[in-house]
């Protein structure tokens, strides 16, 4: 038989030819992800938009100031006698019954500016600008929510791109080890038994990395497709990469607060602008008072006369069916918001704890693995030597080297799930995303 190479190659990554695959970060991918996002933009755009509403809103109390003018030709009998007043020119003929009942067509122009100053309107707009000072204050939370839920959609593809190519890698050491073998087997005759089960074995082997190579690059195709369609563009590039546990503790590593999510505090935000609300349907059923004035020229076909109107106004709603119980049912819409606050924290503690839990398990599991994969390297030292010494069967040689394809499937499914485990954990906190990521576990 041929000497083939030292088994205990096949433990280390086979590092391909890529010239053309540039080696890109984390850091990379997502500031060109978050600089071309339209769902964080269309955030940032609505809570713009509610910036706006608050500034408007807070000028409440600043006079409403108005122009208004006319103008027009009416043989109207109210419109032309009351146009005559208007220009000051009433004369005694006016009041003939026949020109008070059919008068001629006439033009009048009137001009006039005004203002309404709202001095007291039951905290109507006072609680409206508590409203959207909340629903604003929500929308920052939300857009901070939306940002930390895509960088963790974009820190799992990326990791779970680098974790299939590490294992494909592997895959790929082992497969051709395989290829060698098959190459120099010279007992493969069906009239050896033990030898042909030897090369039965082999090619059953090279079957199933063949089919496991295909799957892992499929999956990997998937993450690059849903980097790309979040907005990085870039092609024939690689993540950096070393260790997933350094990876997640480096770039995914959340806070132990227990104060829950932007997600519940916009939540929260929400609730208390429903209160606001309640607050404002009060306001129904007080008085509004208010001031105003208006100056007015008026220009008919006997003269041009001036005037103004100033006074206090009193507006109070007595009763109106449509108002009843619209204050309860804002109030009681408001106690719902805050109950669903409270059961949106205790979901989020319950699911975060899960994510706890199920995190160091995930580790634990991958020590055994990284700690089993150490002593399979050894054995396949120590069988690469058996074999060439025709100590062991080429069937005991195919074993360990199954054994090898089964601890790399466990560690992808592994570090695969550590990964979404960690993705998960992190919106469920005020996750701060790192601004520096100049490599991806190193």
């Amino acid at each position: 038989m041929k000497q083939h190479h030292n088994l205990a190659k096949l433990a280390m990554p086979l590092i391909l030819s890529t010239s053309a695959v540039k080696a890109t970060t984390l850091s990379e991918v997502w500031s060109q992800i978050k600089a071309n996002s339209p769902v964080q933009e269309a955030s940032k755009l609505q809570e713009q938009s509610l910036q706006e509403a608050v500034d408007r809103s807070s000028k409440h109390w600043l006079p409403k100031v108005y122009l208004d003018v006319k103008a027009y030709r009416s043989n109207d009998p109210s419109h032309s006698f009351v146009g005559l007043l208007e220009q000051r020119k009433v004369e005694q003929a006016d009041f003939a019954p026949n020109l008070l009942n059919h008068p001629d067509s006439s033009t009048y122009t009137r001009g006039a500016i005004g203002f309404d100053l709202p001095l007291y309107e039951g905290g109507m707009k006072k609680n409206q600008v508590e409203l959207y000072q909340h629903t604003l204050t929500a929308q920052k939370s939300n857009t901070q929510q939306v940002e930390i839920e895509q960088y963790s959609q974009v820190s799992q593809a990326y990791g779970s791109i680098a974790v299939l190519k590490n294992q494909i890698d592997k895959l790929n050491g082992i497969s051709n080890e395989i290829q060698k073998l098959l190459k120099s087997y010279q007992i493969g005759q069906k009239s050896n038994p033990v030898g042909y089960s030897g090369l039965l074995g082999m090619k059953s082997l090279s079957n199933r990395l063949t089919g496991l190579i295909e799957q892992f690059k499929s999956q990997q195709i998937v993450y690059y497709k849903m980097l790309n369609v979040m907005g990085f563009s870039n092609e024939n590039w690689s993540p950096e990469f070393d260790s997933t546990v350094k990876y997640i503790d480096k770039n995914m590593s959340s806070p132990a607060a227990e104060d829950g999510s932007y997600k519940t505090d916009s939540f929260a935000q929400n609730a208390e602008a429903a209160f606001s609300v309640a607050d404002m349907e009060q306001a129904r059923f007080l008085p509004k008072v208010g001031a105003f004035a208006e100056t007015y020229a008026f220009k008919g076909e006997r003269d041009t006369a001036n005037g103004y109107n100033a006074g206090l106004y009193l507006q109070w709603s007595l009763f109106d069916p449509a108002d009843l119980g619209r204050v309860k049912e804002a109030k009681i819409k408001a106690q719902s918001y805050k109950k669903q606050v409270q059961a949106l924290l205790q979901q989020e503690a319950a699911e975060k704890n899960g994510t706890i839990v199920s995190d160091q398990a995930l580790r634990a599991n991958l020590k055994l693995l990284d700690d089993s994969d150490k002593l399979l390297n050894e054995q396949m030292q120590v069988a690469g030597t058996l074999f060439r010494n025709g100590s062991i069967t080429a069937l005991q040689l195919v074993e360990i080297l199954n054994r090898r394809t089964d601890l790399v499937v466990q560690q992808v499914e592994i570090e695969t799930n550590l990964l979404k485990t960690a993705a998960q954990k992190i919106i469920k906190t005020k996750f701060d995303i790192p601004v520096q990521q100049n490599s991806g576990g190193r």
